[in-house]
């Protein structure tokens, strides 16, 4: 799983969530102002969920990794680092999205994982043994969590979850002789490494 988008990134206008995310995404932006639209996008989209009373909004969210909206962010979002607000976004969303359509994967690689770092099993939030169903689920609240609860605890969360994937898939790439996972083992370690310290920048308040 790699944290990064299209190496050809598309920027159109998506039906926007909130008018302060649609105004952020202009047509074609100047290259020299991506970085700034980075940030503003991930900061009205927090901003714009976290403040609106509305439940639908917070379901659009979790459903936008499905949707063309998506490949928008991620023009924006995946070459940001991850101690910024849109990198960790970017990676939240990038785990949550390959969790929702693996999971059996998901799970087969959780298992094998959970035994070598039981210690993350907790901070995870998935049951013991897993299933699909609630793995799922629980990457979905850890997304929900993100924009309407505590943005630091739900990266740290996530980071467990990567970590542990991260310590089955190498665990499975030595069982099967599979140098394809290994590789992926290296970037799910990276991606749980990043999300972690991406969660205690916006506990101290510095993820920006």
């Amino acid at each position: 799983m790699a944290s990064s988008g299209s190496s050809s990134p598309r920027f159109r206008r998506p039906a926007p969530l909130f008018d302060s995310v649609a105004e952020a995404i202009p047509g074609e932006p100047d290259p020299s102002t991506s970085t700034d639209l980075a940030h503003d996008s991930a900061q009205a989209l927090l901003h714009g969920v976290f403040h609106s009373s509305d439940p639908e909004v917070v379901e659009r969210v979790l459903r936008l990794a499905a949707q063309d909206g998506l490949s928008d962010l991620a023009a924006l979002w995946s070459s940001s680092p991850a101690s910024t607000l849109p990198g960790a976004l970017w990676r939240l969303y990038v785990l949550h999205t390959w969790v929702q359509h693996s999971g059996d994967d998901v799970v087969r690689r959780y298992r094998a994982g959970s035994r070598t770092v039981p210690g993350l099993r907790y901070l995870s939030g998935f049951s013991e043994p897993p299933d699909v169903m609630h793995v799922q689920r629980t990457m979905d609240d850890i997304l929900r969590g993100a924009f309407v609860g505590d943005l630091g605890l739900a990266l740290t969360r996530a980071g467990a979850v990567a970590t542990i994937l991260a310590h089955g898939t190498a665990q499975l790439a030595d069982s099967d002789r599979d140098p394809d996972r290994t590789l992926q083992a290296e970037r799910l370690l990276s991606t749980g490494e990043e999300l972690a310290m991406a969660g205690r920048h916006a506990e101290a308040g510095r993820l920006d």
